[in-house]
């Protein structure tokens, strides 16, 4: 009965897996349930377990009465600590004693308990598997490539990645078509030595193989001297008069202020107690971005998602409305390109959100509605078969920008080389001290960054971005950064699949209550504070009132 019980359940989950990999969206039922079974196999190993000491062992009942008297002492002190933590954010806390609206249910955080691996330490690894690198590659100010290969006797192969900004929204279809265009578009060529190898003034990442060995290089193409000012189109120009008469005090820092430049991480599925959970590195030297004087930070504490998935979340988000009345309309990086802001934007999941969740907006899919809004568009690399699936389904439990394990490419997770070009273009949009004074014109820029890892049931592979997003975080602050640039951390909503959603109100809250939290130079929320006290009612600063405010997406 044991054998005939255990292959029932082994057939189960090999059934489950080949019928769904994780890729159903709107409940994630059958993956729920796979991560059940995996977790019900060991449990029973327990349960077994237990059988056989109290068959085996005298007086074994009353051993097993006092451990779980030990044990339910401490796990009880423990949900009271960790009931009080739920509450904690980067600088405050959840306010119960306001007239705001509060969370329904009794919310238990069980899933604290857990030791973190916990949930996939069944999956693998959760590191990248390290490569032998034995390229060298550089590309100079004139984009020419140089590369060094160590491996005697390997040809250099370059792969360059087409650059998909241009691409009409037909040809950007995550379910069919955009990572096999990324493929088909690619130019192959062999590199020599003795011949220079120039790249055009729009490539931006090339692969660079040789031997056993591969390679992802980026650079920012075309460089900002290149890039003229964009005018938009008479039809869709999103500017309009501005006939609101604005009062001020003339004798505050933001008197001669210029436009701030604003960098937005969307942290896909992350809510606010999964972020200091997971991300505490982070989280901590985000904290000392709160530098009175230079820059303030905020957190929403009742930030509250308007749907299940990414769907309605990100269009409230991006568009201002959940369900568009009008045709064509364009996401929020177009009304800052409109206003003179360079944009550019970062898809680490091989999809294009116009298209995805936007598209049938748009009667025309010949239009490109990336070329319209952004100057800059890095999606290509996150196409590539050896991290996104070519063939079958992309959206695997094992493989792909929904995984459960480390999501790896060429040795490094994923999300650095999103840095690596996020750096690459704080590098060049902004004028360095180097730059003679006539040289440094104020071009403010407008860069959003989706990145997955919180996107999957175990909610274990976001502790893979805490060092990324720390050393980030750490870049910024000690560059001068804080003084002119808004930046933003938030999720669409929380984890919306797993055990811990599936069966507890905790999870219901968490993936009702996203992180959102954003630093705000000095300047700047001085100007929204002399705002409020001189158009407005309430005295008290608006940054402050919206962190303990009922708020969405």
């Amino acid at each position: 009965t044991q054998r005939a019980t255990i292959l029932l359940i082994i057939v189960i989950m090999a059934g489950l897996y080949k019928y769904d990999h994780g890729e159903r969206f709107e409940q994630h039922g059958f993956y729920n349930l796979l991560v059940f079974l995996a977790i019900y196999i060991p449990l029973n190993l327990v349960l077994g377990g237990l059988y056989v000491l109290w068959r085996k062992v005298d007086k074994f009942p009353a051993y097993f009465a006092v451990a779980v008297l030990v044990g339910g002492i401490y796990v009880s002190i423990s949900l009271m600590h960790y009931r009080k933590v739920f509450d904690q954010g980067l600088r405050g806390s959840f306010d119960y004693s306001l007239d705001e609206c509060t969370w329904s249910g009794r919310n238990v955080p069980a899933i604290d308990l857990l030791p973190a691996g916990t949930q996939n330490f069944w999956a693998g690894s959760m590191h990248c598997k390290s490569e032998p690198q034995r390229i060298d590659v550089n590309i100079d100010k004139n984009g020419v490539l140089t590369v060094h290969c160590e491996t005697p006797g390997s040809n250099v192969l370059i792969d360059i990645l087409p650059e998909t900004r241009e691409w009409p929204l037909r040809d950007k279809d995550i379910w069919s078509t955009c990572n096999h265009m990324v493929i088909e578009r690619t130019q192959h060529l062999e590199y020599y030595n003795d011949i220079p190898f120039v790249l055009n003034d729009t490539t931006q990442t090339v692969v660079v193989r040789c031997g056993s060995s591969s390679t992802l290089v980026s650079r920012v193409a075309p460089s900002i001297s290149k890039l003229p000012v964009y005018t938009p189109p008479q039809d869709s120009d999103t500017r309009t008069p501005n006939t609101t008469s604005i009062r001020v005090s003339p004798d505050i820092l933001h008197s001669n202020r210029k436009s701030p430049n604003v960098i937005y991480l969307m942290l896909d599925a992350v809510s606010r107690r999964q972020f200091h959970r997971q991300l505490p590195r982070s989280a901590h030297i985000f904290r000392t971005f709160h530098q009175p004087g230079v820059s303030q930070i905020m957190e929403l504490f009742r930030y509250h998602s308007v749907g299940l998935n990414t769907d309605n979340n990100t269009k409230a988000m991006f568009l201002g409305d959940i369900y568009p009345k009008k045709r064509n309309t364009l996401p929020i990086w177009a009304y800052f390109r409109d206003r003179g802001y360079i944009t550019a934007r970062v898809e680490s999941g091989c999809e294009d959100w116009a298209k995805e969740y936007n598209g049938h907006n748009y009667p025309q899919q010949d239009f490109a509605v990336s070329n319209r809004s952004l100057d800059y568009e890095l999606t290509a690399p996150f196409c590539l078969p050896e991290f996104y699936p070519s063939v079958g389904n992309p959206f695997g439990n094992f493989k792909g920008p929904y995984s459960i394990i480390a999501r790896c490419l060429f040795g490094r997770y994923l999300h650095e080389w999103a840095f690596d070009y996020l750096y690459k273009l704080r590098r060049e949009l902004r004028p360095q001290p180097a730059m003679p004074q006539k040289a440094r014109k104020h071009r403010p820029y407008m860069i959003t960054v989706a990145l997955m890892e919180g996107h999957e049931g175990t909610g274990e592979v976001l502790r893979t971005l805490d060092d990324a997003l720390a050393a980030f975080l750490k870049d910024m602050r000690d560059s001068g950064e804080l003084d002119d640039t808004v930046l933003i951390i938030g999720g669409d909503h929380g984890l919306h699949m797993g055990l811990n959603f599936a069966y507890t109100q905790n999870g219901r809250i968490e993936h009702q209550n996203p992180f959102f939290a954003m630093s705000v130079p000095e300047w700047l929320h001085q100007y929204a504070g002399d705002y409020q006290a001189n158009n407005n009612q309430e005295q008290a600063h608006p940054l402050a009132l919206n962190e303990q405010r009922l708020t969405t997406p």
